[in-house]
């Protein structure tokens, strides 16, 4: 079985097809046929640039393997099977929206972003720019920065890849407005060049399926060195706070979800399909939000319109609205369905767009005159809060200003000692992620 370092589960498919099967080898000439049978099945999707050693080596061996698992948010298949290969390797030269990237086919860790033909569902976000890295990844979020391997990644085999080695490595991409398939096509190892070229693809559905496809693996991938750069295969996704603490804005990234697989099982004619499984952010409106997606702890937050469990990317406006301590839980509480009479029909409206009804004069008058007392007591009570942090942010200022003072002029007091240690010119960024240049592309 697949063992699943994210939730630690295991999961076997009671259907017959979803069983380990044996191929026999190509010996008779009906296998042929069910060959082209089964391309003639794919549509779109052609076959090429699979070569002849490695199925003639998969099926006198009888390797077939397949594995089924679930990882919360998608449901894997991990296969080895030439025909299954086959099926799922789109031939790039004969594709028409065939593009190459010439700058990241003679690149080492550099990235740039492309703009797809249709919005794209990852962990139920929808995504359209897409950056394709040279390391082997896909980096799927907005905020484009130098770590792009350290999360919010689609990795069908991340490593230290320098296209510079050989003038035969090319970074491809297409997109047919339905699927849009990146190859890196013999891109060899910076660390290890004499281990020889890997050709791979991965393939975004619209529905938000993922397709990871290996032509050509010369090394067990458990052997690539991660020292210069992290090697990683599987997904990731994050959400992004936004701070400012003293006056200096941060944006913090936190993972909340990954997905990896074994590496060493991945050989030639490795697939690993990526099923896309409903999520909260599915879901419009309360009722549906609480009921229809059993697998996540779903709550609705009225402010926003929202279906989360509060663990997303829009996080930050979940949290800026009050939806982590306002939300609804439990379907009862969720607003009812109004059935408004219009002729011989009823119109079904959505509890978010009902009006509720006015109230009387009298009402209005008292608490209109409430709350203009109550703001006048606001007012004063901000206005003099206002003085006081005023008031504390200057004596800071003044504080760290006088101290600075001192220090410079006593270089050998505890407090110069402090300053000389900590001054701007020893301070320097250590992260144990590769740095990527980011070149974006408006297509």
């Amino acid at each position: 079985m697949w063992s699943n370092a994210t939730s630690g589960k295991e999961w076997q498919g009671d259907d017959d097809k979803n069983q380990t099967t044996t191929v026999e080898p190509p010996a008779v000439k009906e296998d042929a046929t069910e060959d082209d049978k089964t391309e003639s099945d794919i549509g779109d999707i052609s076959i090429s640039k699979f070569s002849d050693v490695t199925d003639t080596t998969l099926s006198l061996n009888n390797i077939t393997k397949t594995v089924y698992d679930t990882h919360k948010y998608y449901n894997s298949t991990f296969i080895i099977d030439p025909n299954v290969c086959k099926k799922y390797w789109v031939d790039m030269d004969n594709h028409p929206e065939l593009k190459v990237n010439h700058l990241l086919s003679q690149s080492h860790r550099r990235a740039a972003t492309v703009k797809l033909k249709f919005d794209f569902p990852f962990y139920g976000h929808k995504v359209r720019n897409i950056t394709i890295a040279t390391g082997g990844f896909l980096y799927t979020g907005e905020y484009v920065h130098s770590w792009l391997a350290a999360t919010q990644y689609i990795a069908p085999l991340m490593a230290n890849f320098d296209t510079r080695l050989s003038n035969a490595s090319y970074v491809k991409y297409a997109d047919n407005g339905t699927a849009f398939t990146v190859e890196w096509e013999k891109v060899v190892l910076q660390d290890k060049p004499e281990a020889g070229a890997f050709t791979f693809q991965v393939t975004l559905h619209q529905n938000g399926d993922i397709v990871f496809v290996y032509s050509v693996i010369p090394l067990v991938v458990e052997q690539i060195e991660d020292k210069m750069h992290p090697v990683k295969v599987g997904l990731s996704d994050a959400y992004i706070m936004d701070r400012t603490v003293f006056f200096v804005r941060r944006k913090t990234i936190y993972e909340y979800h990954r997905v990896n697989f074994n590496r060493q099982d991945i050989m030639n004619c490795t697939v690993i399909y990526l099923k896309a499984l409903p999520t909260c952010l599915d879901i419009d409106n309360c009722w549906d939000c609480l009921t229809k997606v059993s697998d996540f702890d779903c709550k609705w937050c009225p402010e926003l319109n929202q279906c989360s469990t509060g663990t997303f990317r829009s996080r930050q406006d979940w949290v800026l609205k009050g939806c982590d301590m306002r939300n609804i839980k439990e379907s009862h509480n969720c607003p009812e369905h109004i059935k408004s009479y219009k002729g011989e029909e009823y119109d079904h409206v959505h509890p978010e767009d009902v009006v509720t009804e006015t109230i009387g004069k009298q009402e209005k008058q008292e608490t209109l005159g409430k709350n203009i007392l109550e703001n006048s007591r606001d007012n004063m009570n901000m206005s003099v809060s206002g003085i006081i942090g005023i008031l504390t942010v200057i004596a800071l200022v003044v504080g760290l200003v006088g101290w600075g003072a001192y220090a410079y002029r006593n270089p050998h007091s505890a407090s110069g000692q402090m300053l000389i240690r900590y001054r701007p010119s020893q301070w320097s960024w250590r992260r144990g992620e590769a740095r990527y240049t980011a070149a974006t592309i408006h297509m």
